[in-house]
């Protein structure tokens, strides 16, 4: 009887053993972690601060928008880094790099998820031919920049990127280029919209990429040409607080278009550069912009998102000179002057009443 028992309890012992070993090996692979809600991780914090709002309502107000919360769906993720709306949240403890490779989503806009993630242009197939055969020509002037008392400078680093129905005849994404018919004329249209507003603005006229050809320089040193131009009107006018890089995504007309009160808008969204050590105020200045754009033109933002250098980014895109420094994408490859025009209207409304509520506060 006394065998039985001590066999029994053997048993046991060896079966409680092995039990808590699969258990820890099994719980280990999926990273579980009961403060993983501390972190850099900004969909983790989301889950845990909607598990805390159950208890404490007023925690919902900071919560973001774009899907509804489902207390299961949070409490897996807070406790296993297990995203049921991102697919990818499975891969990237199996895939090396996919988590860094891909942009990081700060703040998601409605109906932004893993599956529509911003993707920057490809270069054109020839860098010295754009839409229409056209070629730059070295003899064009540089014009000088004159700044003065501007608060606003804005300029498109990739200053080339054009839209689909401002080129007839061409239907490929991938050649969506012109020197004329591009981004510049949002950039434009900003500015001036900013200066019906009182706030004065320059918007820079200087063709980047015919600068990138004149001295035989890469599509990828497009940011190295643009800042020498950002530095040269920080040189000039110490008054300048904002820098707005105007850009344009690749991404069709179902992400990229949005209906706000009746009429057609294209989407918006800001990319944060993480990859120089005083990125959280640009950070701070893209969300704050996210929020307003959401509360007055609800759907309009697709959010901000964040990249470092992996994948080939830039990762810094010229935000480390300035603490007020924007990349806003406009649109994408397939919509209208008229949709990208609404579009650029309500973000000199945000950017003007951001402007004039910092200037208030500022003179307080």
């Amino acid at each position: 009887m006394k065998t039985m028992l001590k066999l029994a309890a053997k048993f046991f012992v060896t079966v409680t053993a092995l039990f808590c070993l699969v258990s820890l090996i099994a719980f280990s692979s999926v990273k579980i972690s009961l403060l993983s809600f501390i972190g850099n991780d900004p969909s983790r914090t989301d889950s845990f601060l909607y598990v805390m709002s159950l208890e404490n309502q007023a925690l919902k107000s900071v919560l973001p928008e774009g899907h509804k919360r489902s207390f299961g769906k949070d409490a897996l993720e807070l406790f296993t880094n297990i995203n049921l709306r991102n697919m990818k949240s499975f891969l990237i403890s199996e895939i090396p790099g996919l988590n860094a490779a891909t942009p990081k989503i700060i703040v998601a806009g409605k109906g932004t998820d893993f599956t529509n993630l911003p993707i920057e242009s490809p270069p054109p197939a020839d860098f010295d031919v754009y839409e229409g055969g056209e070629e730059y020509s070295e003899e064009k002037p540089e014009e000088e920049l004159q700044t003065r008392d501007h608060a606003v400078f804005i300029y498109s680093t990739h200053n080339t990127e054009s839209f689909l129905p401002m080129l007839p005849g061409v239907k490929n994404p991938n050649l969506a280029w012109h020197k004329e018919k591009n981004v510049t004329l949002l950039g434009q249209r900003l500015g001036k919209k900013l200066e019906e507003k009182g706030i004065k603005t320059l918007v820079n006229n200087k063709d980047i990429q015919g600068i990138l050809k004149k001295r035989g320089m890469g599509y990828e040193q497009s940011y190295t040409a643009s800042r020498e131009v950002v530095v040269e009107a920080m040189k000039q006018n110490k008054q300048v607080q904002y820098y707005i890089d105007i850009h344009r995504d690749s991404l069709r007309r179902a992400v990229t278009t949005t209906t706000v009160n009746g009429e057609k808008f294209a989407k918006c969204l800001f990319v944060v550069g993480e990859a120089h050590p005083n990125y959280e105020k640009n950070l701070e200045f893209a969300t704050n912009l996210h929020h307003s754009i959401q509360k007055k033109y609800p759907g309009l933002s697709r959010g901000v998102f964040g990249k470092t250098k992996a994948g080939g980014n830039n990762g810094v895109y010229n935000q480390d000179l300035s603490e007020n420094s924007l990349l806003i994408e406009i649109g994408g490859v397939d919509n209208t002057e008229e949709e990208l025009n609404r579009t650029v209207d309500a973000l000199a409304d945000v950017i003007s009443d951001y402007y004039w509520g910092e200037s208030v506060e500022v003179n307080k």
